[in-house]
């Protein structure tokens, strides 16, 4: 018996819950919808997700995936939030429509403003609200905070690096300046590696960086010289006195002294 009445306990929750969440939505779609022109009539049904769709939304959200005080925080706000806003659009429409039907005075422009207006920033709130639910997520948080201290850390670095650098300088500059001086006396130690030791002259440079020229053989000199002439035809050894014979090297032979 008792498990019985637990079941229709559960059965009645249900029943009444649902049946009372579909006429408030039902109410809430119809003043949405009254707002919209004929062709957009089907966009209303997007709104509920802002009042009984928005409230039954976040409770599964606490129930089941928030984490942490921030997004457990943000969805039971929400929950409490959009079920105001239901209750007051069902509401809202009833006054509406009772005022169409003559039951009651009809509602004034003004207040279907306010009334619209309230709407809009209910369906903002629930989007700021994904956001802040999201970025509440522990493991975001945890990068947060964790990218917050790595900055704190890398400033200080930089900070004390600008401060030492000074310091450093004055300790690193003598060894600088002495290898530097080094250097400086070996690429330049000497008048000849400063190139102002030399005084040689532009053609005699030329002179000994330009090949000498090959002489060409010519017969002037000799011609010049007497060494090369003309030939000339020997007299005939036979047709010579005997007086002016000559020797084999030219010289006079000489005569036999008579005894």
């Amino acid at each position: 018996m008792k498990a019985l009445l637990k079941f229709v306990a559960i059965v009645a929750f249900f029943v009444i819950g649902g049946g009372l969440l579909a006429y408030a939505a039902s109410r809430s779609l119809d003043f949405v919808q009254s707002t919209l022109p004929a062709k957009d009539q089907m966009l209303g049904y997007f709104a509920l997700l802002a009042t009984s769709g928005g409230m039954i939304g976040w409770l599964l959200v606490f129930l089941f995936r928030a984490e942490g005080i921030i997004q457990r925080g943000t969805a039971f706000l929400m929950v409490l939030i959009d079920f105001a806003c239901e209750a007051t659009l069902f509401t809202m429409d009833t006054l509406y429509q009772s005022g169409e039907n003559g039951l009651v005075g009809k509602m004034t422009p003004e207040e279907i403003r306010t009334v619209i207006l309230a709407m809009s920033a209910l369906i903002a709130l629930n989007i700021f609200s994904t956001i802040v639910f999201e970025l509440g997520s522990i493991n975001v948080l945890k990068e947060i905070a964790e990218g917050a201290a790595r900055d704190l850390v890398m400033f200080k670095a930089l900070a004390q690096i600008e401060k030492d650098s000074e310091t450093v300088a004055d300790e690193m500059m003598e060894e600088i300046v002495s290898q530097w001086r080094g250097n400086f006396r070996s690429a330049f130690g000497s008048a000849d590696k400063l190139g102002i030791g030399r005084y040689e002259t532009k053609d005699k440079e030329r002179a000994k960086l330009s090949p000498k020229p090959s002489r060409a053989f010519s017969l002037w000199p000799f011609l010049r010289r007497g060494q090369v002439t003309s030939p000339v035809p020997l007299p005939d050894p036979q047709e010579v006195p005997i007086e002016t014979r000559v020797n084999g090297n030219g010289s006079k032979p000489q005569t036999e002294n008579p005894t």
